[in-house]
């Protein structure tokens, strides 16, 4: 027992003493806890640095960002974010504080099992994006919708309606051009933005319902993915994800008949669940044969509704002279009080001050239609749209109005596509010089028809058609245009039997196009969205029935790029200007270079054995987009560089393991790009673009980019010069076409600028610079070396630099950032100081300014201390004021800065919203100078690890009381 008792004594002192040395080491090896806990924090801010990136290339891709990715980001962030303060003592400063020193470094020792479980987690990570699903109603704009009381009252109909547990089909009924497709639409945003459903999607049905396309409208904001679903699978996965629980509105719009559900894997009235449906129709048989539990009439405006629609969209007033609003009055009446109508003619007036132009709208809105021109329900309709069609007196408008009934319903059409097809089917040859000149009467000709309310814009400021205005189109096309599905056989038969088709649009198998007999003498454009089952060939006489085409545009919709065989010759397209294929296996394309009028040429998610040399001799060849193609053989560029009638290059993802130094023809407009995550929008306003990740330009050609371009990607491009100017190119050129600049891992270069031995007057360079973007340039030592205008870079609107490892200051020279909003500057720990007091100045529209990780940041303004004593200082405030738009301020792990911002004028600091300081260990004021400040606007203050700090202001100085006495 005496033997037992003595072993278990020994055991628990041994567990006592080896607790107390684990113990005592927080105070002895304090130093060596804190080296240990810094060294696994650098490892840690890599790999988060490493999780950001991609994080914002998921970003850039349209891409959600899984949940644990974020936590585990924001994990790291606060731990990185750790104060390791040692200088607390005790004795009168000297001896070390055992206490804190013990507490501190139990602490540390925690925080360091953390991080080191966290890199573990870390590593796990293979992908971090989620797919985001696609907005629903949420995405539509209210511009449009003007609330009428009667309006009002229908809205609250629709509300209790679709609230009301016992419904399940609420229908909307009117005649076309009442507003139901709008009213539909922002009923469903409210419901969503109330929380009432979880999901509010809106499909238009149309009158040749597409089941695939509605199926598809469905899933996207579901975040459902067809995969590999057969089509018979994929009613059965729709109706699983509507029937899960989540509360869902579906929105039905334009239905003309009684739908089956279970063609399309929508729920039936017995199994819907948490699902409802909205349906929108101008035929009240449709509802008695869907079975609506509830169906709500919506009715025209009334006469005081309508007219006061009426004088918005003309831009009357009381004041407008009497005879024009009595004619204004008539001629609201005749639009028989249906918004559509109202909207579209009152546009067409407005600005009109000649009496006569309202007389002939109003006899021609007066004047009865031949019978049996129109439908009875679009009488009306028709010919209040035909005026304003007639209206336009502009051949170019009228003929890109007809070309946009010719997409389907609904869809949204971008300035460049509307460019491209009226430069194929002619309608800007009078003014034809290059495709430059065209887009601009393309965009002239679109605002025409946007004026006019012909068309609507949408919030990328692409274009789309009301439905009825399509249906209006295509009746003043008459003949002209022609939709076939040929799944329909009676859409076929009258197609066959047509002799004057100009416009056809099919949807279907591809074989049954090729296989389609009709007369094609008259056809100009020909656009087909079709699927192939097998590999396909084109018969050449299909080619020779078309022998006026001047648009082929073919889209292949299948997971499968299934080859498709073109003819030997081509010859039989004598008359075409425009080429565009997508998603086809296309193999020999040499027969394209017998095509002597071919102007442009698109191939998007094709495969190719190359490029032919063909091409290099047609004279008319204007336009070449390549987009995620495969390119199987050669380099491409070769035989690009030799095309010396191109005006516009797209090479977009398209590159093979050939292309290397490549060369580039003069071109108006380029996007070169083979970075997958980073989707830059083209528009009409930038014209020159490039992203690489991979150098593969020439030294010529690179010198060309740099002068030229617009929009700038550049990552890991090494050439061996250490700035852009002189070293690239001469000063005076200044690089004044550049409007977004991003670096990236360019190591050599210094500076983007070095004036200093420049002998010429001081250089304007980056006169358009919007954005610019500096990351991980190693050997940066300042973005300006030497003097440069004052004006330059007026323009700036976002500045970011990040680990920027050697960089000490921006510039050493005042510069006029009268348009900046957004500063950012992360991990640069030889940052002395960022602006000097002349430049602060000139910071009027600064909202955003956020320094992370800058060790030796001792000043963000270098400035002497000044005083201001003028004691009319308050009068002078929003002119004098420094930082009059400043909201956010965000300053994190600047160990020696003593005060972040200085502060001379009331008017300093109105709107500053929120203030955040985390790790300033010398801090001891958020302001530099005592003013009577007052932030009024501020909603949140955080400061985190500022030991030494004392207050927001220093007090004011008994001198300065002095002074304003």
């Amino acid at each position: 027992m005496e033997c037992f008792l003595t072993e278990l004594g020994k055991t628990l002192m041994e567990k006592v003493l080896n607790k107390a040395i684990e113990k005592s080491r927080n105070i002895f090896c304090f130093t060596c806890i804190v080296k240990e806990f810094n060294e696994e924090k650098d490892k840690l801010e890599e790999g988060r640095a490493t999780m950001k990136e991609q994080i914002q290339v998921a970003t850039n891709k349209g891409k959600g960002i899984k949940a644990n990715a974020r936590l585990w980001e924001e994990h790291a962030r606060k731990l990185i974010q750790e104060n390791t303060e040692t200088k607390q003592s005790c004795f009168f400063g000297f001896c070390p504080d055992c206490i804190w020193r013990y507490k501190r470094g139990e602490e540390l020792t925690t925080k360091i099992k953390e991080i080191k479980d966290l890199m573990v987690k870390g590593e796990k990570f293979e992908n971090v994006e989620l797919d985001r699903p696609l907005p629903g109603v949420e995405r539509y704009s209210s511009q449009y919708y003007i609330s009428f009381k009667s309006r009002e009252l229908k809205c609250e109909e629709l509300l209790a309606a679709l609230r009301d547990e016992s419904n399940y089909i609420t229908g909307l009924h009117g005649m076309g051009g009442t507003g139901k497709t709008t009213l539909a639409k922002e009923v469903g945003k409210q419901l969503k933005t109330l929380e009432q459903f979880d999901h509010v999607i809106d499909t238009t049905v149309s009158v040749t319902p597409v089941i695939k396309k509605i199926q598809d409208d469905i899933a996207g904001p579901l975040g459902l993915k067809w995969e590999d679903t057969t089509k018979s699978d994929r009613p059965k996965k729709l109706w699983s994800r509507l029937t899960n629980g989540e509360k869902i509105l579906l929105i039905l719009d334009d239905v003309w008949r009684n739908l089956n559900f279970d063609d399309i894997g929508i729920p039936n009235r017995d199994n819907h669940k948490g699902c409802k449906l909205l349906i929108t129709t101008r035929n009240l048989r449709v509802y008695n044969q869907m079975v609506c539990e509830n169906t709500i009439e919506l009715d025209p405006l009334n006469e005081e509704e309508a007219w006061t629609m009426f004088k918005l969209h003309a831009d009357l007033t009381d004041i407008s002279p009497k005879s024009i609003l009595d004619k204004g009055r008539k001629i609201a009446t005749e639009c028989k009080c249906l918004p559509v109508a109202i909207a579209t003619v009152a546009s067409s007036l407005k600005g009109q001050e000649c009496r006569e132009e309202w007389d002939v709208c109003l006899q021609t809105l007066q004047k009865p239609l031949s019978k049996g021109s129109v439908h009875n329900d679009l009488v009306y309709i028709y010919k209040c749209l035909k005026f304003s069609y007639d209206f336009l007196k502009d051949k170019k408008a009228e003929g890109l109005f007809l070309l946009c009934s010719t997409f389907p319903e609904d869809e949204e059409i971008s300035t460049e596509v509307l460019t491209r097809l009226g430069i194929g089917v002619g309608l800007f040859e009078d003014v034809y010089g290059s495709y430059e000149d065209a887009r601009s009467q393309a965009v002239a000709s679109k605002k025409k028809l946007l004026d006019s309310c012909l068309l609507l814009e949408t919030e990328k400021g692409d274009v789309k058609m009301h439905d009825l205005v399509r249906e209006v189109a295509q009746l003043i096309a008459k003949n002209e245009i022609k939709i076939v599905n040929f799944s329909n056989k009676s859409q076929k038969s009258l197609v066959e039997s047509d002799k004057k088709i100009k416009y056809l649009i099919c949807e279907g198998d591809l074989r049954d196009l090729f296989a389609f007999k009709f007369d094609g003498s008259e056809l100009e454009i020909l656009i087909g969205n079709m699927h192939m089952e097998d590999i396909l060939h084109i018969p050449i006489s299909f080619f020779e029935n078309i022998p006026r085409l001047r648009v082929l545009n073919l889209s292949c919709h299948n997971s499968y790029h299934h080859p498709l065989s073109l003819p030997q010759s081509m010859k039989p397209l004598s008359n075409i200007r425009s080429l565009s294929f997508e998603s086809v296996d296309l193999g020999d394309i040499s027969g394209f270079g017998g095509l002597q009028s071919l102007e442009t040429l698109e191939l998007t998610k094709c495969t190719i054995d190359e490029l032919p040399r063909e091409i290099e001799k047609l004279e008319n060849f204007r336009l070449l987009e390549l987009k995620n193609c495969k390119v199987r053989n050669n380099d491409p560029f070769e035989v690009i560089q030799r095309c010396t009638s191109l005006e516009e290059l797209y090479f977009m993802n398209s590159f093979n393991d050939s292309c290397k130094e490549i060369t580039l023809p003069t071109l108006q407009r380029y996007f070169l790009k083979d970075v997958t995550g980073y989707a830059y929008m083209m528009k009409y306003t930038i014209s020159r673009g490039v992203s690489f990740e991979w150098d593969y330009l020439s030294e010529a050609t690179f010198k060309y980019v740099m002068e030229t371009a617009e929009v700038l990607h550049l990552k890991g491009t090494n050439k061996g010069w250490r700035n852009l100017m002189p070293g690239i190119l001469p000063i005076d050129n200044g690089m004044n076409n550049l409007i977004e600049l991003v670096l990236k891992n360019c190591h050599q270069v210094q500076c983007l600028v070095d004036t200093k031995h420049n002998n010429s007057e001081v250089p304007s360079v980056f006169s358009k610079l919007v954005v610019l973007k500096l990351k991980e340039m190693k050997n940066l030592e300042e973005l300006c070396n030497g003097p440069i205008f004052s004006d330059s870079m007026n323009n700036l609107e976002e500045l970011t630099i990040q680990k920027c490892g050697i960089l000490r200051s921006l510039f050493k020279c005042s510069i006029n950032f009268c348009n900046l909003k957004n500063v950012t500057i992360y991990s640069c720990p030889m940052l002395v100081s960022v602006f000097d007091l002349s430049t602060s100045r000139g910071l009027p529209l600064l909202e955003k300014l956020r320094i992370d990780d800058c060790e030796q940041l001792e000043n963000i303004i270098t400035t002497e201390c000044e005083e201001i004593v003028d004691g009319d200082n308050d009068n002078n405030d929003s002119y004098n004021s420094m930082f009059p738009n400043l909201k956010f301020l965000n300053i994190i792990r600047c160990p020696k800065l003593q005060f972040v911002l200085p502060c001379y004028y009331a008017g300093d600091f109105l709107l500053l919203e929120s203030i955040w300081i985390q790790n300033c260990d010398e801090l001891e004021y958020i302001f530099g100078q005592h003013q009577d400040v007052q932030l009024a606007s501020l909603k949140e203050l955080k400061l985190d690890h500022v030991p030494i700090f004392i207050d927001i202001f220093p007090k004011p100085s008994f001198n300065r009381y002095l002074a304003q006495m």
